[in-house]
């Protein structure tokens, strides 16, 4: 038994889908399967029931993905005693960024990390807010940056700040936008995102404690596409504070004076981790740079 085909295991239990765990594993998805099957023959029992929905665990796989998951931990115990043995914090951080490096003080990170922990190497992916904790908790990334509404349960989070969002439109709309109520807003062409992002969380929340529903024009993941969606007059959304005066500044955006919203932005890290020396030495940075 090798403990890649431990840690595969716990990560299509924990994603149930093989395109997800592939993915997570940087692997095709017919290693993952021969992972599976090798360790399965190897066990003799049979972890999976393979569905038209994705990967099931089957009864004797629930009793063993919990003993595999305390294998991976035991196995993370003791490198991070071996790190402390050694002295110094050295090894590869990999941080999930969901959201621009320099609003998320990247560049203040790299310096934090340089002077105090210089055998600390630094990998940066960029996910989905929405996916970021599942990344963390699936243990693909040492932590990352995500946005949440309310403070999460399925891995650690460090509160760094509430996140203010504007409401914003096309400059050539400040007539229909500058003087309305929400009940107004509700009637405008929203561009909107995904069900699991906390930005439509917190619009559904603050529209549904109002008694209203907001038009919703059409569906856009990402930031990038919010701000071309606006500028080309398609509706309105929310983003950040300091997106939103960057649009208006150039011409591009009105801000609605009505008010703002708030998100929680988070640094989160996998629970079992948190005496890891690396682990440790990215949350004392991030706080030296987020609460400086």
């Amino acid at each position: 038994m090798e403990l890649y085909q431990i840690k595969t295991f716990v990560v299509v239990a924990d994603a149930g889908n093989l395109t997800r765990a592939a993915k997570q594993l940087h692997a095709s998805q017919s290693t993952i399967s021969l992972h599976i099957k090798s360790l399965e023959e190897e066990l003799g029992v049979c972890l999976f029931l393979r569905t038209p929905k994705g990967m099931v665990l089957t009864p004797e796989g629930e009793s063993l993905v919990k003993r595999a998951q305390d294998v991976l931990d035991s196995v993370e115990k003791m490198h991070a005693e071996a790190l402390t043995l050694c002295g110094d914090v050295s090894g590869e951080a990999r941080v999930g960024l969901q959201t621009s490096p320099v609003y998320l003080r990247t560049p203040q990170l790299i310096k934090c990390i340089k002077d105090n922990y210089p055998g600390l190497n630094l990998q940066f992916v960029q996910h989905q807010t929405w996916t970021m904790r599942r990344e963390v908790a699936g243990r693909t990334v040492e932590g990352g940056f995500f946005y949440s509404v309310c403070p999460p349960e399925e891995v650690e989070g460090i509160l760094l700040e509430n996140t203010v969002l504007r409401v914003v439109g096309p400059a050539s709309w400040q007539a229909k936008i500058e003087n309305a109520k929400w009940e107004d807003l509700a009637k405008l062409p929203w561009i909107w995102t995904p069900a699991e992002c906390s930005f439509s969380q917190k619009l559904n929340e603050t529209f549904h404690l109002l008694g209203l529903e907001a038009s919703k024009s059409m569906i856009a993941d990402s930031e990038d596409a919010h701000n071309i969606l606006v500028r080309f007059e398609n509706g309105v959304t929310v983003m950040r504070d300091d997106e939103a005066r960057e649009g208006a500044d150039a011409g591009s955006f009105y801000i609605w004076p009505g008010g703002h919203l708030e998100v929680g932005l988070y640094f989160g890290f996998h629970k079992q981790r948190k005496a890891d020396p690396i682990v440790k030495a990215l949350i004392d940075c991030v706080e030296k740079v987020w609460k400086s």
